[in-house]
């Protein structure tokens, strides 16, 4: 007996397909028919062609399945101010909305892409930065526009750019930390920036990972929880403070709110900002951080204690080094190196997913790598008695 068609409403079908394309997009429904035998012949819809430019910077921005969505707000913030600057770049005001009806297509080519990260003035970090945030937006946006290869050839032919020349360690020597420490404590809010750049030394953390409240710190065991980078819903993770910084933290946090203990109560107490700028109801801000840390540099390079320009061999000439909050998390990860620390325990003292990012903590100082050959079995050794060891010489 053959079975009774189901009596279903009128579009359901065209419904729920339609609810597939919108939750999985257009490309993976058609790989996921294609493994149930189901072909798409039909050919894309030639709407997607007129896709103007400034539809497309919407839709990057507003799609919840866009990969503007899945970063963290810091990362939405340059996202959005990228998106801005490339819709200028080509005549649209994204602000305003107002549009020269520049289609999608039309810019999405190697030469109006070179054109766009090879404007005269851009250091090349920020044409990197151009170049991640195109790879992000043509691949939320472009799916149904352009073919794989495609994509591909424009990820090769524009935005695959020349690695950058190899850049000497961005990290402070002992008698610079001393010296940039003491400083510190000359400083308006003294103890609490003193405080930071213990922390910073002592721990490795990032700056935007000093948004940590009193509840987060645990003073008996020597750790603090920070909200861990890459995620937009940022877990919190444990770091690990060395002895110093934790005397440190225990005398700043003591000083500072020991007398909020009699008026707050204690789980009001426990959300404090550690560092902040009142009285611990916000944290204090990442440039506010970074503005007193390269002041503190900046009047160390003047009374020449640090020098902003090193000399690199492999170049034959002088580089200039860039120092910043960041220098003190190279320096922990530096000297944690130097004194023998396995790398696989740096690596997740610093929170980092793999250990390549690690490795670039490898490069030493040349005092560093001077002081490792000396303690070398040959450096001990003189040149006659290295006959002894059957080397000829």
């Amino acid at each position: 007996m053959a079975l009774e068609r189901e009596n279903l409403p009128p579009f359901t079908i065209q419904d729920e397909v339609q609810a597939l394309l919108n939750k999985y997009g257009q490309v993976q429904l058609e790989k996921e028919l294609g493994t149930l035998g189901v072909l798409i012949t039909e050919e894309k819809n030639p709407k997607n062609i007129d896709i103007t430019l400034l539809e497309a910077a919407h839709h990057f921005l507003e799609d919840e399945f866009s990969t503007y969505q899945s970063v963290a707000p810091s990362s939405q913030s340059s996202y959005k101010s990228e998106t801005r600057s490339f819709c200028k770049f080509f005549g649209v005001n994204f602000d305003k909305s107002i549009s020269t009806n520049v289609k999608l297509i039309e810019v999405l080519t190697p030469e109006k892409l070179g054109l766009y990260l090879q404007q005269p003035g851009l250091a090349e970090a920020t044409r990197r930065k151009k170049a991640a945030f195109l790879r992000s937006f043509i691949n939320s946006v472009a799916r149904d526009l352009l073919s794989e290869k495609q994509i591909n050839q424009l990820n090769k032919r524009a935005l695959q750019l020349h690695p950058p020349d190899p850049q000497p360690p961005r990290a402070f020597t002992a008698e610079q930390i001393d010296y940039l420490l003491s400083l510190s404590r000359l400083t308006r809010c003294s103890l609490r920036n003193y405080t930071i750049l213990w922390i910073l030394l002592g721990t490795g953390i990032r700056v935007d990972e000093l948004h940590f409240q009193i509840g987060d710190v645990n003073l008996e065991q020597g750790w603090i929880k920070v909200k861990a980078k890459g995620r937009k819903q940022r877990a919190k993770v444990k770091r690990f403070m060395t002895k110093g910084a934790t005397k440190v933290m225990s005398d700043y946090i003591h000083f500072t709110y020991a007398h909020f203990k009699n008026v707050f109560s204690e789980q009001d107490y426990n959300r404090c900002y550690v560092f902040s700028d009142d009285n611990g109801k916000s944290a204090l801000s990442n440039r506010a951080i970074q503005q007193m840390v390269k002041g503190l540099i900046d009047t160390a390079i003047e009374n020449k204690v640090i020098k902003d320009k090193v000399w690199d061999s492999d170049r034959g000439e002088e580089v200039k080094v860039n120092y910043s909050t960041h220098s003190f998390r190279h320096s922990f990860a530096i000297y944690a190196l130097e004194s023998g620390m396995d790398i696989y325990i740096v690596k997740e003292l610093l929170g980092h997913k793999s250990i390549e990012s690690t490795q670039v903590y490898l490069n030493l100082f040349d005092e560093q790598y001077q002081k490792a050959m000396d303690k070398h079995p040959f450096a001990k050794l003189e040149a006659n008695q290295l006959k002894h060891w059957g080397v000829g010489l």
